[in-house]
């Protein structure tokens, strides 16, 4: 329907005529089980923008009623037949069970939450560790086992007791009499003269 009002604009703005022949072909098109919302409601169909003969309105090449829906009821029994040859029943949670959402844009199973109310039509709502609640159908949401459980919160008749402290380990004592010892700089070499034998130049007369 949104399809439909969206494309009946001229110029941009919306068309009264062309809305009303759209919605007229809408009347006149057979849903599941061969007939059109006319004639479900009249019984017959309506006339529209497309040509037709007189005589195909006539009584006697209307379908009957009861026809129309066995054959509707036989079409969603095959659909409902069909459906459920790989579809499995999901189990139901509980509050306090941690679960996954699922991201409905990327489809990943990215938020985890924890279950803290349940609906009436398989609905549930989620708390996230930010705070957030969400309200999810069953098929969005994915149990999980949390990695690192809460355990059980104390009441206020329980005593708490303190885990016993590790005693500390014994520093090592310094000894003021030894000096630290400094670092020596490390042995210069001494400089050496060159053995190499030097010759004298030989210089041609002027």
């Amino acid at each position: 329907m949104k399809k439909l009002v969206s494309g009946c604009k001229t110029g941009g703005r919306p068309d009264a005529n062309k809305l009303a022949k759209s919605l007229l072909l809408f009347r006149n098109a057979p849903r599941i089980g061969g007939a059109s919302p006319a004639q479900l409601v009249f019984n017959r169909p309506v006339r529209d923008s497309l040509p037709a003969h007189r005589r195909s309105f006539a009584p006697e090449w209307q379908q009957l009623a009861e026809t129309l829906e066995a054959r509707a009821h036989r079409a969603i029994t095959r659909q409902t037949i069909r459906y459920n040859l790989t579809s499995s029943a999901l189990p139901s949670l509980n509050v306090g069970d941690h679960v996954l959402i699922q991201d409905p844009i990327t489809k990943r199973w990215i938020t985890p939450g924890v279950v803290v109310d349940t609906g009436d039509f398989r609905d549930y709502f989620i708390k996230t560790a930010a705070g957030r609640v969400f309200r999810r159908n069953r098929r969005f949401l994915r149990q999980r086992v949390a990695v690192m459980p809460e355990g059980p919160k104390p009441t206020a008749g329980t005593p708490q007791i303190a885990p016993p402290i590790p005693p500390a380990a014994p520093e090592p004592e310094e000894n003021p009499e030894q000096p630290e010892p400094t670092a020596r700089p490390p042995p210069q070499e001494a400089v050496r003269k060159s053995t190499r034998k030097r010759n004298s130049p030989q210089r041609y007369p002027a």
